[in-house]
Order: C-alpha cells, then structure tokens, then sequence
C-alpha cells in the first residue's frame, strides 16, 4: 500500500507575520480610538499625552484635524496655560511642523514658566543662529536651579490616558500582565519627546577650554544634567564634564560616579526585567515615579524597595573594552575636527 502523501508544511513565517500584521492593525485601532476619547477631556496632561499618542497620524489625511497633535495640544495650552510640561511638548509640534528648528510662543513661554529649569532653555540653544545669542542662552541655562527633562511627566500622563481603555488582549498575549504593558507603552511614547543636545555638545567641547567662563558655565550645565532627569540626559552631563576636566581627583570622583550610575542602570535593567510577570512591580515602579519624578531618582528608589546595593561591588567595571572610556553619544559631544 503506498504511503500518503505528506501533509504539505505550513509557512510559519508567512504566519507569523500575519499574526504580527493583525496585532498591529489592533493596536493601532485602540491607540487611536484612546485619542478620540482624550480629545474631549479638560485635562492639560491627558491632552498632551493624547498630543503625544497622536503623533504617530501626523500624515494621516483620512483622521481628523481635531484628533491630530496640532490641536490637541492647542486644547492642552486652554486647559493648562500655566504647565510647563504641556509647553515642553508644544516646543517639539510647533518646530516640527516647521521642519527646522525655531523658537516661537512655545519656547517662549516654557522659559517664562520654568526658566530655573534648564531644560526649558534647550529649544532656544537649539535654535540660536548666532554664537553670541547662543552664548547668551547658555549662560540662562547655567544660572538654573535644577534639570527635568520631563520625560517622567510624559511617561505618568500617558501611563493615565492609557488607562482609560483596557489593554488589547493581542499585547497582554505575549505574557504581559496590564500594568506592565501600560508601563511599556508609556516609557516608549511618554518618554520619546527627548532634546537634541548637539548644539550643547559643540559649544562644551574639549576645543574650546581655553575660555574660562564658558567652561564654568559649561559644568555648571553638565552638574544639572547629571542630577536630575533621565540616564541620556545624565550621560550628557558625564560626557561634557569628562570632557572639560583636567585629569586629577577631580576626573577620578566623576569617573567613579559614573561608574555607580552604570551599575545603577544595570541593576535596574534586571529588575525591570521581572515587571512583565510581576504585577505589583510594575505598579511600585509607576508609584515610586510619581513620587520622585526623575528616572534617576526613581531607579535609586527602587533599587532599595528590593533591598538591592545602589553602590557597584568592589572590582566591578561597566561591560565594555576600557573600563576608562568615556561612552559618548554622537548627538551630544561631536568629535572635534
């Protein structure tokens, strides 16, 4: 009896993007259907979080003007003329939609609400034409109390909106648990209004330490970064600091700083590895964010919530080539020529 012929092999592949295609179509759906019901609520953050969500329709001509960020943001501005997170995200909708940098109301007004914040001075040091009136900008940016780049603002206001819909259940699929999708979801959009630090980079520069109060105001600017805001934002200031000092006990303590904050990190990176099967994780994470405000701040938090040393055990280096190096992103510290 000659044997059946074989079943014929099914294309995982073309499956596995079908699957991929549909889940993609459904989460677009709810992402956009999250939009339509934030645009019709009096809430400056869920606005511009909804601002935020939006974005991504920006060259959507089938979705209506009201429901894209243009507007919503214009809604945000009604409801919250006086928060200077609503303003930090007009600054990117309003240059955006001029395709170059610019400095209009927005800036304006982000300066005017938070001028002791410097990074409500970053919009204006992006767009200086001139080096003087970028000097000048720089010297604002020095003379500021503190650094929030907000992105933990962003995060928390998405990480609300996100809750007005449930999760679809092609996300939670993947073995996700709710909190930690809206965890997830919220750094990737919340958190993704981030500054260009070129123009900081150019001006910060070994070449150009000749010039004494430029390098005053230059550290006085990395000592903010490196305090506040997030890990991007805290290795601009490593960078620029790294770069201005001399060698010496100096150098040597800002090197064993950014040591603890690499081990920080990656403390933190192995924790939040647990956030997808761990529920009340993910929630002590999102309390403890609100509670600080910052990304650093609130990694240190819960690093100790779980009992774990924010301080690198003795020997212990970065994983990389030379444990001396100085790891610079191209956006901020430009090489010289």
């Amino acid at each position: 009896m000659a044997p059946e012929p074989a079943a014929p092999a099914i294309n995982s592949k073309a499956a596995a993007a079908s699957s991929a295609q549909a889940e993609q179509k459904r989460f677009e759906q709810f992402r956009r259907d999250l939009v339509s019901l934030l645009a019709l609520r009096a809430d400056a953050d869920l606005l511009a979080a909804a601002a935020e969500l939006a974005y991504a329709d920006s060259e959507d001509k089938s979705r209506p003007a009201a429901l894209k960020s243009p507007s919503l943001i214009k809604r945000a501005q009604k409801f919250g003329p006086d928060v200077p997170f609503v303003w930090w995200v007009s600054t990117f909708l309003e240059c955006g939609a001029k395709g170059t940098s610019c400095h209009g109301e927005a800036a304006t007004r982000l300066e005017q609400l938070d001028g002791n914040n410097a990074a409500a001075w970053l919009p204006a040091l992006y767009a200086a034409n001139a080096p003087g009136q970028a000097r000048a900008v720089l010297t604002s940016m020095a003379q500021a109390t503190r650094f929030d780049d907000f992105s933990a603002a962003g995060v928390l206001a998405v990480y609300r909106a996100l809750q007005i819909l449930p999760v679809p259940d092609e996300v939670l699929s993947h073995g996700l648990n709710t909190t930690a999708a809206r965890v997830n979801l919220a750094t990737t959009i919340g958190g993704g209004f981030m500054p260009n630090f070129a123009r900081l980079g150019e001006m910060c520069r070994k070449q150009n330490d000749t010039d004494e109060a430029l390098v005053a105001d230059c550290l006085a600017v990395a000592h903010l970064f490196e305090s506040g805001g997030t890990y991007r934002s805290q290795s601009v200031g490593f960078s620029i600091e790294d770069s201005l000092l001399p060698p010496g006990t100096a150098r040597d303590v800002l090197r064993a700083r950014m040591r603890a904050s690499a081990w920080q990190r990656q403390q933190f990176l192995e924790v939040s590895g647990r956030f997808a099967r761990d529920e009340a994780l993910s929630q002590t994470y999102v309390d403890l964010l609100h509670e600080n405000g910052n990304e650093l701040a609130t990694v240190t938090a819960l690093l100790r919530n779980q009992h774990l040393s924010t301080e690198p055990p003795a020997g212990w280096q970065p994983q990389q080539a030379n444990p001396n190096a100085v790891a610079r992103d191209p956006a901020v510290i430009p090489p010289a020529h």
